[in-house]
C-alpha cells in the first residue's frame, strides 16, 4: 500500500507539473534512507514512475543511500551537489541518473493555492497558501520539522488564534 501511495503521488506531481522524465526512462533507481529503514526501487517507463518490489534483485542503474536529514534536504531545495560535497549522500552507479532524479524532484512543486482554489475560490486559497508559506519559513528558520510546526500552528489557531505566529504583525 505504501509503495502504491508513493507511486501515485510521484505520478501526480509529474502530470500536474508537466515534467519530462525521458532522461530517466528505462532506468531502475534504488533509494534508501538509513535512519528510517526506507528502501524504494523506482522503475521509470513511458513517462511514468513505478515503485517496484525488487525481490528478484534486478540490476539498478543507480543506488542512492542517505540519512533522514539529507532526504528532507532534497525537498527543502538543497542541490544534490551540496549533499555530495558534504558526504551526506552515497551514490553507486550512474551519477547522471541520480542528478536527473534530483532535478525532477527540484522541478516538481505542487501549487497548493491552485489546488485549493478549485474548491474554495481565490481569496481563501491565497490565504491558505500564504499561511503555509509562513509556517514553512518558521520551520526553516527554527530548524524544526515542517509537519510538527504545522500541527502546532493549527492547534494554536484553533485554540487561541490571537497567539498564532501567522497572525502576528497583522493589523487588527
Amino acid at each position: 500500500m505504501f509503495r502504491l501511495t508513493i507511486e501515485k503521488a510521484l505520478n501526480h506531481i509529474i502530470n500536474v507539473n508537466n515534467i519530462d522524465i525521458a532522461p530517466i526512462d528505462n532506468k531502475v533507481i534504488s533509494l534508501g534512507v538509513d535512519d528510517i529503514d526506507l528502501s524504494l526501487f523506482f522503475l521509470c517507463l513511458n513517462s511514468r514512475i513505478f515503485v517496484i518490489d525488487n525481490g528478484q534483485n534486478k540490476k539498478t542503474d543507480v543506488e542512492i543511500r542517505m540519512n533522514k536529514a539529507s532526504f528532507l534536504s532534497l525537498f527543502k531545495g538543497i542541490p544534490l551537489e551540496d549533499l555530495i560535497e558534504k558526504e551526506d549522500i552515497e551514490i553507486n552507479g550512474s551519477i547522471k541518473t541520480a542528478q536527473n532524479l534530483a532535478d525532477l524532484l527540484a522541478s516538481s512543486s505542487i501549487d497548493i493555492e491552485e489546488l485549493v482554489s478549485q474548491y474554495t475560490g481565490d481569496i481563501v486559497a491565497h490565504q491558505v497558501g500564504r499561511s503555509l508559506n509562513q509556517i514553512k519559513n518558521i520551520s526553516l528558520s527554527n530548524d524544526g520539522s515542517i509537519i510538527d510546526n504545522l500541527k502546532e500552528e493549527l492547534t494554536t489557531i484553533l485554540i487561541a488564534p490571537s497567539r498564532a505566529k501567522i497572525f502576528k504583525g497583522r493589523a487588527s
